[in-house]
């Protein structure tokens, strides 16, 4: 079967990556069993929570019983490649899948946590574990290490410290603070040492510097709720505006951005609608602009998807060079194991050129990945 390469993956994080945090206190991300007549294992930062279980289950319905008691099974219930690198490839062969940009699971939340000492230490441990894991085969398992955005400096300072560790890219709030958003000058020294470590910044869903997300409180809980969940594109949209608008990307040309896990087929038209809205309201923007915010987009912007047909059918007018496919195990959302039909549905008629370029190619050039012979091998058999 052919090979692809995902650009959205996730761990879920072991105990071990919180342990060493108790000199915090209650502030300090909590582990719990059973919570609040809840069953199961859940990752706690302050009253918001993730359920283990529910973080790894790919492959499994929601509305299935036996679902529910393996989620309910916590760590227990866990695939095991989920953290063990060796039988991760394992579960990519089973998927045709020849490597993964890796993201994090329950520290999706720790990006919107209010306590930022907390938030620094934790991205530290983090970023050292996932580093571990992702060693054990670097070119099939690239980790994206987390930034405490938007505590500038102590971002930075982990950004200088895991490039030099050898990451590949960074993993940024998806959305800005409601009184900081990224157009704010107080970022720049953030956006120069980025562009000067020539890696890609990665804004995944649900990971905002809020919960919310900037999202309005009547649509509920974007990972939750109908409109919230159906909305939560609306987040990602405010951020590309702010970066392209305000003169972001403008100033720093070399400075690549990843809109990640939002899909893709409202994209044509959000660009479509922020080159109009752009010379509308021209005072609005930064004179320094020479380019129509879509083709700012095009030329530094990634987007990210799944299950999106829309998205590849409207892939000229986004750009065939700035889509990548993901899988985005081992999430209930994900489409592993089905990749190998996910991708022939929504890539019928598409010419291989592009395909490939979708779903193999451009997350490689991207992140400067050289994808082994032995995997394609592996993923083919």
């Amino acid at each position: 079967m052919p090979a692809y390469y995902s650009c959205d993956s996730h761990v879920v994080e072991p105990p071990q990556v919180f342990a060493g945090l108790e000199r915090f206190g209650t502030r300090a991300p909590q582990i719990l069993k059973n919570p609040e007549g809840k069953r199961g294992t859940f990752i706690a930062f302050g009253k918001i929570m993730f359920s283990v279980g529910r973080l790894g289950i790919a492959g499994r319905r929601l509305d299935n019983p036996e679902t529910q008691e393996l989620i309910a099974r916590g760590y227990e219930g866990l695939n095991p490649g989920v953290y063990d690198p060796v039988e991760r490839l394992k579960v990519q062969a089973t998927d045709g899948i020849i490597g993964e940009v890796v993201y994090p699971g329950a520290n999706m939340l720790a990006f919107g946590y209010p306590e930022r000492d907390v938030v620094q230490a934790l991205f530290s441990r983090y970023n050292d574990w996932l580093h571990e894991y992702c060693s054990h085969t670097p070119e099939r398992l690239v980790g994206m290490a987390c930034l405490p955005l938007p505590d500038i400096d102590a971002a930075i300072k982990e950004l200088e410290r895991t490039a030099h560790k050898g990451f590949r890219g960074f993993a940024i709030p998806c959305s800005a603070p409601p009184d900081k958003p990224y157009s704010h000058p107080d970022y720049e020294p953030f956006w120069q040492a980025a562009e000067q470590a020539g890696r890609p910044l990665a804004m995944h869903v649900f990971c905002g510097s809020t919960p919310d997300m900037g999202l309005p409180a009547h649509w509920g809980s974007p990972t939750g709720a109908i409109i919230g969940y159906t909305m939560v594109h609306g987040a990602i949209v405010a951020t590309i505006a702010q970066l392209i608008c305000s003169g972001v990307a403008e100033r720093h040309p070399q400075l690549k951005f990843v809109c990640c896990e939002f899909e893709t087929g409202w994209l044509a038209h959000v660009l479509q609608r922020l080159d109009h809205a752009t010379y509308r309201a021209r005072e609005e923007a930064s004179p320094d602009l020479t380019m129509p915010p879509s083709a700012y987009f095009q030329r530094q912007f990634y987007a990210t998807f799944e299950d999106d047909q829309l998205g590849v059918k409207t892939r000229h007018e986004i750009g065939v060079d700035n889509l990548i496919w993901g899988n985005d195990y081992p999430h209930h959302d994900s489409i592993w194991p089905h990749s190998q039909s996910v991708i022939n549905r929504i890539f019928h008629g598409v010419p291989a050129d592009e395909k490939y370029k979708m779903t193999t190619g451009n997350v490689c050039k991207l992140y400067g990945i050289s994808i082994p012979p032995e995997a394609v091998t592996a993923a083919a058999s």
